[in-house]
């Protein structure tokens, strides 16, 4: 393996402020990888596609991205040769790591996601799915990452679909609205060019803010966990709304941070995963006032960070 510069990015460990250890973040991840390529959190050869894009996504963040040819073949290899996957998910995690390290896959893929571009009855999902919009959301992130134009019929389709789950307070949900939900809604109506305001959903993100860890899933209430952090923060982005908890999800962020660098969902002594470490860098970068400078600067000569909604904000000054 060898540095791989990011659009001309320096290869530094950049400071992500007070509290983050940054170095121990690369550590953690780049523990991990398989030494035939690819990732693996429990430290197996056992390498996966969620592990690999996520390890990749934070190396990204981090500055610290490597040309790595045996994880590209490890991505390359769960293509079919008619250019499908096991499962949407598997493609969004693959062909969304390939594209970070630059890396066409072998077969045109377009087809197979136009194919799953498509509403599913949310009932016959199964037990493990953790959001009714998951399925959805890997398959309209692949049309930003393909540059794929989406069929006017389709678009419709899937706008329906999410708006069937738009409920009275402005939020996103099955039975009632949650912040992780709602995120992952507005992100593909955002990404499909529909018109955000008028839903309601900054009266939602309102009543979802918490003073203690910055944001909680459904409001009312005081458990949180990182990836309503994370959602909390990539929402308000997308909404040009300003982060009021920031001080709270920053010492939530800080807290979920293990001894071995990387980070667990919660602050209460979990399992850190290359999932939520992904999840961690990528908020903090993305809070205002916490993420270090020169990743701020280097991502937005870069252009990293657009996923999101909008162009990462000027801190140089």
């Amino acid at each position: 393996m060898e540095d791989l510069p990011v659009n001309g990015i320096p290869n530094t460990i950049f400071s992500l402020g007070d509290g983050i250890r940054a170095n121990l973040i690369v550590r953690y991840v780049r523990e991990r990888r398989c030494k035939g390529g690819g990732y693996c959190f429990y430290r197996l050869e056992e390498p996966n596609g969620s592990d690999t894009y996520h390890a990749l996504s934070s190396l990204r963040w981090l500055g610290r991205l490597e040309r790595d040819e045996e994880t590209a073949a490890f991505l390359l290899d769960r293509q079919a040769p008619d250019g499908s996957y096991e499962s949407i998910f598997q493609a969004g995690y693959c062909l969304k790591g390939l594209s970070i390290l630059r890396i066409e896959p072998r077969a045109d893929p377009s087809a197979y996601i136009l194919q799953h571009l498509r509403a599913y009855d949310v009932d016959r999902l199964p037990a493990e799915v953790t959001s009714i919009f998951g399925k959805m959301l890997a398959g309209v992130e692949l049309l930003n990452v393909r540059g794929l134009p989406v069929p006017v019929q389709q678009k419709e389709s899937v706008v329906e679909f999410l708006l069937r789950y738009r409920q009275a307070d402005g939020g996103f949900g099955d039975a009632c609205s949650t912040l992780f939900e709602t995120c992952q809604a507005v992100q593909m109506l955002s990404k499909l060019d529909y018109p955000l305001a008028g839903l309601g959903v900054d009266r939602f993100l309102a009543a979802c803010e918490d003073r203690v860890s910055g944001f909680v899933d459904l409001p009312g209430t005081t458990l949180s966990f990182l990836e309503h952090v994370h959602a909390g923060i990539i929402l308000s982005r997308i909404l040009g709304r300003e982060v009021r908890h920031a001080a709270g999800c920053a010492e939530f962020i800080r807290a979920c941070q293990t001894r071995n660098g990387g980070f667990s969902r919660t602050t209460h002594d979990g399992i850190a995963t290359l999932e939520y470490t992904h999840l961690a860098v990528e908020a903090w970068s993305l809070l205002p006032g916490a993420g270090g400078r020169d990743v701020i600067c280097g991502f937005r000569q870069a252009g990293i960070g657009k996923e999101h909604g909008q162009d990462l904000p000027d801190r140089s000054g």
